[in-house]
């Protein structure tokens, strides 16, 4: 079963303009989440690097 909801839209301009905000909004939410997962990537690539530098020989371990 399909719903259909309409919702008339007067003054035209005006939802016109609701639409181009809420697609800017969405575009910038995009945007942040995107360079919030690089950050994230990055991070993750940092910490490898570190564990591996600080990685030591079996040998000489502490047990």
């Amino acid at each position: 079963m399909e719903f259909e909801i309409y919702m008339p839209c007067e003054p035209v301009w005006l939802c016109d303009s609701f639409l181009m905000l809420f697609a800017v909004l969405f575009v910038l939410g995009l945007l942040g989440f995107i360079y919030i997962l690089y950050k994230e990537y990055l991070k993750i690539q940092r910490a490898n690097r570190v564990r591996q530098r600080r990685k030591v020989p079996h040998s000489q371990r502490k047990r």
